[in-house]
Order: structure tokens, then C-alpha cells, then sequence
């Protein structure tokens, strides 16, 4: 379990692809409670995150997991399609954690603003870090994978501005 998570810090840290995830179910599954433990944490945590429907923001989650694995799909990768998954919920889940503690740690002695920009700045890693992971999945270059986050950003932003009247 160690070398998993320290494999997970090592993509987002954009030293390893989605290649250095096992393919198993198993996997998954844990990727997903990781998931749900720092959303939960984000939630419980963190001013401004509460007052968002967790429905809405895991249907616009799911939406952008959908996307990937569409793009995944039609370049033709479908068979590296769990570990890309995989590791993009996993990341995310990490990146979620870091961002609860960035701004648990720096809201006491800076401030709510600067705890949020802060944490805000975290949240915003995880662009370039999917976008590796897809680059990597469909064996493009790093900014093929960038627009394709960015783009996955922005669905997922829409999505959850519609549907709860802000941003």
C-alpha cells in the first residue's frame, strides 16, 4: 500500500505515468475510497466547500472521469483505460488532501484569503498532473494532455455551475 500511494506521489509530482499503477479492480476500489475520505475532509474542513451539493459535485466529477475515458477510448488506448482512470482518481483524491491541509495549516496564521488562494493554487496542480496522465494513457505530448485537462476542467466547471447556480 506504501508503494502505491508513494507511486501516486510520484505522478503527481510528474515523475511517473499511469503505466506504474497495477490494472486490477482492486486498485480502483481503493482509489475511490480515497476519494470519498478527502472529499469528506474537504467538505468537513474547509469554509466555502460545505455549502456545495456533493451530488453535483460528484456527478461533474464523474462527468469529467467519463470525458477522459472517452478520449482514452477513441485514441485507441482502451486497454490502458482502468489505470488511467485509476490513477486520476487517485491523484485527485491526494491533491484534494493536500489542498484540506494546505488550507487547514496556512487559514490560522494567514488569514481565510490567503489560506484559500493557497489552496486554491493546490486545486489547480491537478490540471497539469491529469493532463500527464492522459498524455502518457494515449502516448501524446505533455501539452496534448494539458488541453484535454483544461478542457475536462472546464466541463466539469460548467457542469457544476449549472446545476448549482455558482461557481
Amino acid at each position: 500500500m506504501l508503494t502505491l500511494l508513494k507511486t501516486y506521489v510520484d505522478i503527481i509530482a510528474l515523475r511517473k505515468g499511469p503505466d506504474a499503477v497495477p490494472a486490477s479492480w482492486i486498485v480502483l476500489m481503493f482509489a475511490v475510497v480515497l476519494l470519498a475520505v478527502s472529499s469528506y475532509a474537504a467538505m468537513a474542513l474547509v469554509e466555502g466547500v460545505d455549502g456545495q451539493n456533493p451530488v453535483t459535485t460528484f456527478t461533474g466529477y464523474g462527468l469529467g472521469i467519463c470525458f477522459y475515458a472517452a478520449v482514452v477510448y477513441v485514441s485507441g488506448y482502451g486497454g490502458r483505460m482502468l489505470q488511467a482512470v485509476t490513477a486520476i482518481i487517485a491523484c485527485g483524491a491526494i491533491i484534494t488532501l493536500l489542498f484540506v491541509a494546505g488550507y487547514v495549516l496556512v487559514e490560522p496564521l494567514l488569514g481565510k484569503e490567503f489560506a484559500g488562494l493557497v489552496a486554491t493554487l493546490i486545486i489547480f496542480w491537478s490540471v497539469p498532473v491529469e493532463g500527464h496522465i492522459i498524455a502518457r494513457t494515449i502516448q501524446q505530448h505533455w501539452f496534448v494532455g494539458i488541453t484535454i485537462a483544461m478542457a475536462a476542467f472546464i466541463l466539469q466547471l460548467g457542469f457544476q455551475s449549472a446545476f448549482s447556480g455558482r461557481v
